[in-house]
């Protein structure tokens, strides 16, 4: 009876130790997946500040209506990590996700470009689809879109088609339409003369 008394308590702490093991690993298993770039659909633009990942997918369609829906998953295209450092030409045939820092020129030509808030890039970026959540110094060629969210500083020129700016977000230079052509504005009349 001593015996089948052990053989029983010796069980019980046997499940309790790979319950407590298969909970360390699911927890081990969240945090490393933070590190990689999770779909939008995951996350809203307050989470989003909070976040340094973040991938273009249907999602952001719904908060971006005219966004490309050719942004298949998150593991598509290289991802340089927030410990990178990457100084020269980055010239990609696929989509480019920076968490890292980047000195250069990164062009991803009918693809996409997305900055995490942890970038600090000081390139020229030339893509189709362009989402910035960081730093940025250097001019920016969106051929499609160019997306900044909440987290995004801007330093240079942007030329692109189509623009958009959440709140937040910070531009010191020029925006001009694609293809290098300046943008013309109607003069508006004083105030008084419009009443």
């Amino acid at each position: 009876m001593v015996i089948e008394t052990w053989l029983i308590v010796i069980g019980v702490a046997a499940m309790t130790m790979i319950i407590f093991d298969g909970k360390r690993k699911k927890k081990k298993n969240q945090v490393a997946s933070a590190d990689t770039p999770m779909p939008l659909n995951a996350v809203n633009d307050d989470e989003l500040a909070s976040n340094a990942a973040f991938a273009p997918d249907d999602t952001h369609n719904r908060l971006d209506p005219d966004a490309s829906s050719a942004f298949k998953s998150q593991r598509d295209g290289s991802y340089l990590g927030v410990a990178t450092q990457i100084q020269g030409k980055i010239i990609a045939n696929e989509g480019v996700s920076i968490k890292g820092r980047v000195v250069g020129a990164v062009i991803a030509r009918n693809q996409f470009i997305q900055l995490a808030s942890s970038s600090v890039v000081n390139a020229s970026l030339e893509s189709a689809h362009i989402f910035i959540d960081g730093h940025l110094e250097g001019d920016i060629n969106a051929s499609q879109r160019l997306t900044l969210m909440s987290g995004a500083k801007v330093q240079g020129t942007i030329s692109t088609n189509s623009f958009a700016c959440h709140a937040g977000a910070s531009v010191n230079g020029s925006v001009l339409p694609s293809q290098g052509r300046t943008a013309v504005f109607p003069k508006q009349k004083p105030a008084e003369q419009r009443a």
